[in-house]
C-alpha cells in the first residue's frame, strides 16, 4: 500500500493540509478536535503538522495535566517504523552514562497502538515543540541574533555528540510539512528542518488560552470531486496546523531539540538502504561517490552545513532546486578539488570544468572558498557581526568537519573540543541558563 499519487484525485485540494486522498486503507487515520486516545488519557486540542507518513496533534494528557504531541503514524508505515525503539535506545544509553547533550534530543514520553477505519496505527507521544529552525528563517533577514545563533549551534553540536555516543547515525529524512514535530546503534542527519525550538510553560494554560495564544483550529469541509459521500476513513473536515511559528529575529528562547529518527540505523551496521534522503545541499560527498562509507562522518558533514546556516543567513552550498552535479560543483568551489578517484568517477564534471580542471568560462561559476563564504554570510549587515578572531576560529572548526575523506573528518568529540566551541559555543549557553 502506497500513498496516493497526483493522478486520479478524489478529494478537493486544501491549502497547507496533508494529502486528503491518503485517507485510505493502510494510510492516515482520521482525527478530529476533541477525539480521545489511549483509554481517554489524551484529548486532541489542535493540530501541529503533518508529513508523508504521519499527522501530528497537540493533546491534553488528563493523567499528568500537561500538553503533549501525538504523532499518529499511517497504518502501513506503522508496521515498519523503528523510530520509537531508536529514541528509547538513545534515552536509555544517555541515562546510564549521564551523557552530556542528552537534553537536546526530544524523548518519547509514551507510545501505544490503536485500530481505526484505515488500519492499525502506532502513536508516539512526545513533548510539543515550536517550529523548526528552517521555518523560523523563511522571512528576511533570515538570520538569528548572534548570541542566539551561538547557543543554537552549540546545543546542536552537543546533541549530536550524545547521539553518536550512543552508537546512533540519524540517516536523513525530509521533514514534516507545516509541523512542529518530526515526521517520523543509529545515524542522524542534522539539517535545520530536524532542529526545533522547544515550547515551554504552556501546561498551565486552558484550551481556550492555547487558542488565544496560538490560533483557533481552522476547519474546512472535505468534499469529493465527484460530489459523492466521503468514506468512513476520511475526516469530515480538514484541520489547519496551529500557529507555533516564531520569526528568527523574535526568538526569545534559544533552547532547541533534535528530532526525526525515522531512518536512523546502528552506526556499526551497513546503511539499510544504501542512500540518504538528506536534503541535497546537506548531503556528504560519500553519498555520491562512496555509499558504502555512509556512517557517522556523514552526520558531521551535515552538521557543518547546519552550523554555517545557523550562524549566518544562507546555506553553505547554494543552488535553486540543485541536482547532484550542482552540489558537487559547489563543494569543489568551496573546498577545492575532489580526491582523484572521485574526480575521475564524477559523471557531471564536464558540465562545469574543462579537461584540465579549470572552470568553464560560460557557466558563471568560480572558486569561492569557505573563508570567503564566512565573510559573506551576511552577519556584516547586522550590528552583531563576527569578530575576525571568531570568524577564523569558526572556519577552522568547519574545515575539519568538511574533509572530503570521511576517515579524516572530525568526530563529534573533536568538534565539542574545538576552539570555537571552547571560546564561543559553550560560553553562549550560560546567559540563557541552558544546562548541558
Amino acid at each position: 500500500m502506497e500513498a496516493a499519487s497526483s493522478h486520479d484525485k478524489i478529494h478537493e485540494w486544501h491549502e497547507d493540509i496533508e494529502e486528503l486522498d491518503n485517507y485510505q486503507l493502510g494510510w492516515y487515520h482520521p482525527v478530529n478536535i476533541g477525539d480521545v486516545y489511549s483509554n481517554g488519557r489524551y484529548r486532541i486540542v489542535h493540530k501541529l503538522g503533518f508529513g508523508t507518513y504521519s499527522t501530528v496533534w497537540l493533546a491534553r494528557d488528563s493523567r499528568l495535566e500537561r500538553y503533549v504531541a501525538l504523532k499518529i503514524l499511517a497504518a502501513e508505515p506503522s508496521k515498519e517504523s523503528t523510530e520509537s525503539r531508536i529514541i528509547r535506545h538513545i534515552s536509555q544509553c544517555s541515562e546510564k552514562s549521564n551523557r552530556i547533550g542528552k537534553a537536546f534530543v526530544l524523548p518519547i514520553l509514551d507510545e501505544f497502538e490503536f485500530d481505526g477505519p484505515n488500519g492499525q496505527h502506532r502513536c508516539l507521544v512526545t513533548e510539543p515543540a515550536r517550529c523548526s529552525l528552517a521555518e523560523s528563517k523563511t522571512e528576511p533577514p533570515w538570520i538569528f541574533r548572534l548570541d542566539f545563533a551561538r547557543a543554537i549551534a552549540a546545543q546542536t553540536i552537543l546533541g549530536l555528540r550524545a547521539i553518536h555516543a550512543c552508537n546512533v547515525v540519524h540517516g536523513g529524512k525530509a521533514r514534516l510539512l507545516s509541523s512542529c514535530l518530526p515526521d517520523a546503534n543509529y545515524l542522524h542527519d542534522l539539517h535545520l528542518n530536524n532542529i526545533l525550538f522547544t515550547l515551554r510553560d504552556i501546561n498551565h494554560l486552558s484550551v481556550d488560552e492555547i487558542y488565544h495564544r496560538f490560533s483557533t483550529p481552522q476547519l474546512t469541509k472535505v468534499n469529493r470531486l465527484d460530489g459523492g459521500p466521503i468514506g468512513p476513513g476520511v475526516p469530515s473536515h480538514s484541520t489547519s496546523p496551529a500557529n507555533f511559528y516564531v520569526y528568527c529575529l523574535e526568538v526569545d528562547d534559544p533552547r532547541i531539540c533534535i528530532t526525526d529518527f525515522g531512518e536512523s540505523w546502528l552506526g556499526n551496521a551497513v546503511h539499510p538502504k544504501g542512500y540518504l534522503n538528506t536534503p541535497m545541499l546537506y548531503r556528504p560527498p560519500e553519498a555520491v561517490f562512496a555509499k558504502d562509507l555512509l556512517s557517522f562522518p556523514g552526520d558531521i558533514w551535515t552538521l557543518a552545513c547546519s552550523v554555517f546556516e545557523i550562524m549566518g543567513e544562507r546555506t553553505l552550498f547554494e543552488g535553486f532546486f540543485p541536482g547532484e552535479a550542482d552540489v558537487v560543483a559547489e563543494m569543489v568551489s568551496c573546498l577545492g578539488p575532489l580526491p582523484l578517484s572521485w574526480w575521475d568517477a564524477w559523471e557531471g564534471r564536464s558540465e562545469f570544468f574543462v579537461d584540465n580542471g579549470v572552470w568553464k568560462s560560460d557557466i558563471g561559476r568560480q572558486s569561492r572558498p569557505l573563508r570567503s563564504r564566512i565573510q559573506t554570510m551576511d552577519r556584516q549587515k547586522h550590528p552583531d557581526s563576527l569578530s575576525p578572531d571568531e570568524a577564523e576560529s569558526l572556519e577552522a572548526m568547519l574545515t575539519t568537519m568538511l574533509e572530503y575523506d570521511p576517515a579524516k573528518r572530525a568526530t563529534a568529540d573533536d568538534v565539542v573540543k574545538s576552539d570555537w566551541m571552547t571560546r564561543w559555543g559553550l560560553p553562549s549557553l550560560k546567559p540563557f541558563n541552558i544546562s548541558v
